[in-house]
């Protein structure tokens, strides 16, 4: 347990340091005796984070996390920037910045030698497939953070309101995804419907471990204001609807998407079978609060609401939805 204890530290000290500006850190290739001193993800400061020698320390997060620690927080780095020329208008030079490289061209040899593609090129028609196969690199590291999660969720129940919304469904592969969530900013852009504005949510149709990729659907939905007017023709994939008032088991988390699969068996598999409760008639949902990658991926924070039956049950109420139809 003790081991687990130490390599957790250092996971969630290595969280909190790529969440900080890279000016307070050595950029990447600066490979000075000074740099090394100063660099706080430095495999120095790294081993002295966990209380191990260089060499044992090296050799237990290679062992445990499947890479080397740089190779993670190389990759970690480049998986934000991925997610910002895929999803946002941030500026190449301030990505590079952002990703702690000293300039431009050294980061864009290493987005190339990761993603098979410049930014710019991905930026414009990104390799979905090969962003995915980096995505699961991490896989092996977030089961690690999950198995490390000691404490249980805490699980309340609530009252949710209706809560009209503009829907897009994504239908076909997973790996398709990145498409989806890139018309649906568009539309929210044209629509001017901000994210710190009007909430943010996901229905999972399906498990997309259980479902043919050509079955897969996911909703991506954004609250509508009162005063909205819909467009009298909403773009293809688009409806407007309601998710209608319901009574929930909400599940408050903060951290990568990557853990919300377990989050999710853990409501159905562990526990709903204690809790004497039902399921209703509506796919569970998650309402997005904060968003990777404007914050890191650690402190994304998403609540995960599963719609439950016997109304009869007292509830605390809950008068609305953070952010939503401001």
């Amino acid at each position: 347990m003790r081991f687990f204890i130490q390599l957790g530290k250092v996971l969630h000290y290595i969280d909190q340091q790529l969440a900080e500006a890279p000016a307070e850190a050595a950029s990447i290739g600066d490979n000075s005796a000074a740099a090394k001193q100063s660099n706080p993800l430095s495999v120095e400061a790294l081993s002295e984070v966990a209380c191990w020698s260089k060499f044992h320390f090296q050799r237990q997060f290679q062992q445990h996390c499947g890479l080397t620690v740089q190779s993670y927080i190389r990759l970690r780095r480049l998986l934000r920037s991925s997610s910002q020329l895929a999803f946002r208008d941030t500026k190449l030079t301030d990505i590079s910045a952002l990703s702690g490289y000293q300039n431009s061209e050294s980061f864009s040899r290493a987005f190339n030698a990761l993603m098979q593609q410049s930014p710019g090129e991905f930026r414009q028609n990104p390799d979905w497939q090969q962003w995915q196969a980096q995505q699961q690199q991490l896989l092996q590291v977030n089961q690690l953070k999950h198995r490390m999660q000691i404490m249980e969720p805490k699980v309340e129940i609530i009252n949710f309101p209706a809560t009209p919304v503009i829907e897009l469904l994504h239908q076909g592969p997973p790996a398709r995804l990145g498409d989806s969530i890139r018309r649906f900013i568009e539309f929210r852009k044209s629509q001017q419907l901000p994210p710190n504005r009007y909430a943010t949510f996901n229905f999972l149709y399906n498990d997309p471990h259980h479902t043919p990729a050509a079955d897969f659907r996911f909703g991506l939905a954004v609250a509508l204001p009162a005063s909205f007017a819909t467009p009298p023709d909403l773009p293809g994939g688009f409806v407007q609807h309601q998710i209608p008032q319901l009574r929930c088991a909400r599940l408050n988390f903060c951290g990568d998407d990557q853990q919300l699969g377990a989050l999710v068996q853990y409501l159905y598999g562990d526990w709903l079978p204690g809790s004497g409760e039902q399921l209703a008639d509506f796919p569970i949902f998650i309402q997005r609060k904060s968003f990777f990658p404007e914050v890191a991926a650690h402190l994304a924070e998403s609540d995960i609401f599963l719609p439950l039956f016997k109304a009869d049950d007292k509830v605390a109420d809950i008068t609305a939805v953070q952010g939503q139809q401001q």
